[in-house]
């Protein structure tokens, strides 16, 4: 704690020093790091430098709000303030802080709410995914927030590019067509286990409510809600969970009280895009209840660790890649879980998944959504601190600057990856792991071939560019743990075909984390290498079956844990990834 509260004072004079040469400057002649051309909105925060300071030493978990006031433009009008905190649960810890700005009147630039809610989305160096996620389930027509990119300038230095994610309530409910007094609450569970620390639960939806003395009153202390919700409606849901075996009865009583198809699209959207948290407390519950027919609705919130971004070692803030995500309920949430284990419930959501990835958010839809948001804010990705950017925060993102072709890269690899990982979830393959096969046909070539195990893993995939003779190639990866980069070596067996093309090999290189294999087959584990062993270094050597080895001209994706390189496939043919600053120099390598 004493190194903690020294910290903290060291960053409070940091902050008074770099503060008290600008107390409030003067808006005039200020330049915008924003285009006038760009989608992105300015906000100018101003606050008194006490006030600032408060904000930036007090304790993390601080609600109080403080004082301050914002313009829309250097020159533009004053707009008043309830005033300014933190927002966020572990994200305060990060040095990239996210606001919760409240604003005395609605303010139209806020889809007309007075509440803001700025994420800093420090952990995604794409600055993309919570704003892609959320526009999946509006291209569907679900209720879900909308969201805005904004450029912040506190007292007239640039901090940062945010983006706005509107607040769950009223508002929403009714731009969305539903009934703004209906009943609105957020499983928070898990921020309440003191209350009953025995219980060791993380969802309400599993807990037996009836047991308590005044079920009503225990779940307006432990869920999350805004305005009057009917607490026996809530109760009456929760314990229809928990008595509810999954089977028949499960899938008769959920059609009688969920909207089936707002609830298969808000579950087949988060395994889409391997949404890892979203069963704990990060979605909310609508009821209108003043509707003796209506169903519950299900309502998305909070997709910044998605589309292959979580914890590993502890900490969010990391470039580790992973999309094997399993299609499970976690945080021990029995309503997603019964579902999951109803069968005809399951095929239904099978069904949706495999319509949506081939049909609505196919890769050419996420390659497009992904272009469009460069276009938009690249440029902002690489700001770095200056006089006139960056006072209060290091940078936009956790990530090394530059690399944003490698970063929106490894998300449409996620994307392809992921498709391929639930397609075996739905149709299991049998075999051996780390082993897979794939029919190359004659015709037209420019097609992408995916080696896919029978866990869902892939191996390689191979993007034809040619076919002299077509037919059957089996692929295998096994270990060679003598290698100088990954200790394993592919096999492609390719009988008698003869194709060429890009072929992309994939290694694991991970750590603990709670939701992907811990298995790594690089020389470091550190998440792109380190400064011994850089996985940028990696270069594809092929070796053919008389055992000639050839360095091939090879491009890397240490965010995608990918090595791809032209080649032929014909008869027997191995691929390994080396280091060769680390090569031993007996093997002599032809390098090509």
């Amino acid at each position: 704690m004493a190194m903690e509260s020294a910290g903290r004072a060291a960053a409070g004079m940091l902050i008074v020093l770099s503060l008290t040469a600008f107390i409030i400057p003067t808006a005039a002649g200020q330049e915008t790091v924003s285009s006038p051309d760009s989608g992105v909105q300015d906000l100018y925060l101003y606050m008194g430098w006490k006030d600032l300071v408060e904000l930036y030493t007090r304790p993390d978990t601080s609600d109080e709000r403080l004082d301050g006031y914002v313009r829309l433009s250097p020159d533009g009008e004053d707009i008043e303030l309830e005033g300014v905190r933190f927002r966020g649960t572990s994200s305060r810890e990060l040095p990239k802080k996210s606001f919760n700005v409240q604003f005395i009147e609605p303010q139209e630039f806020l889809f007309g709410s007075n509440d803001m809610n700025l994420k800093a989305t420090y952990t995604d160096p794409t600055m993309m995914r919570e704003k892609v996620s959320m526009d999946l389930f509006h291209a569907l027509g679900q209720p879900a927030p909308r969201t805005k990119y904004f450029d912040l300038y506190i007292n007239g230095v640039y901090e940062g590019l945010y983006v706005h994610v509107e607040r769950v309530d009223a508002d929403l409910l009714e731009s969305n067509g539903l009934n703004p007094a209906g009943t609105l609450v957020a499983d928070d569970f898990r921020g309440h286990y003191y209350l009953l620390p025995e219980v060791n639960r993380l969802s309400v939806f599993g807990y037996p409510i009836d047991e308590q003395d005044d079920p009503e009153a225990f779940l307006a202390e432990t869920m999350d809600s805004r305005g009057e919700p009917d607490w026996g409606a809530v109760r009456d849901l929760v314990a229809w969970v928990y008595r509810t075996p999954p089977g028949p009865e499960f899938e008769e009583g959920f059609i009688e009280r969920f909207d089936e198809e707002n609830f298969i699209d808000w579950l087949a959207i988060h395994y889409l895009i391997g949404d890892l948290d979203s069963f704990g407390d990060d979605y909310w519950l609508y009821l209108d209840t003043d509707n003796p027919g209506a169903e519950w609705k299900v309502i998305p919130w909070d997709k910044d660790l998605t589309f292959g971004s979580h914890t590993r070692r502890g900490t969010t803030v990391n470039d580790y890649f992973g999309y094997e995500s399993a299609i499970a309920s976690g945080w021990d949430n029995d309503l997603v879980k019964k579902f999951l284990e109803t069968p005809a419930l399951r095929e239904r959501l099978n069904l949706r998944m495999a319509f949506l990835m081939n049909e609505v958010f196919t890769e050419e839809y996420y390659a497009g959504q992904l272009d469009a948001h460069e276009e938009e804010i690249g440029d902002r990705l690489n700001v770095t601190p200056a006089e006139d950017a960056f006072a209060l925060h290091p940078q936009n993102h956790h990530g090394d600057l530059g690399y944003l072709a490698y970063h929106t890269e490894a998300m449409l690899d996620f994307v392809r990856l992921r498709y391929r990982f639930i397609e075996r979830a739905i149709t299991p393959g049998s075999g051996e792991p780390y082993t897979a096969s794939a029919e190359i046909p004659a015709g037209p070539a420019e097609s992408t071939v995916f080696f896919t195990d029978p866990g869902g893993w892939v191996i390689a995939t191979f993007e034809v560019s040619e076919v002299t003779e077509p037919g059957t190639i089996t692929a295998a990866v096994n270990g060679t743990p003598e290698n100088p980069g990954i200790d394993r070596r592919w096999q492609f067996d390719a009988g008698d075909a003869d194709v060429s093309g890009e072929l992309t090999l994939y290694y694991r290189n991970d750590v603990e984390s709670c939701c992907f294999p811990m298995e790594n087959w690089f020389v470091s584990d550190a998440a792109v290498g380190d400064d011994d062993y850089s996985q940028w270094d990696l270069e594809m050597v092929q070796e053919d079956g008389a055992g000639n080895r050839t360095a091939l001209d090879t491009y890397v994706n240490p965010y995608s844990n990918k090595a791809s390189a032209d080649v032929s496939l014909r008869g027997t043919t191995r691929f390994e990834g080396v280091l060769p600053e680390q090569e031993e120099p007996e093997r002599n390598f032809t390098w090509g």
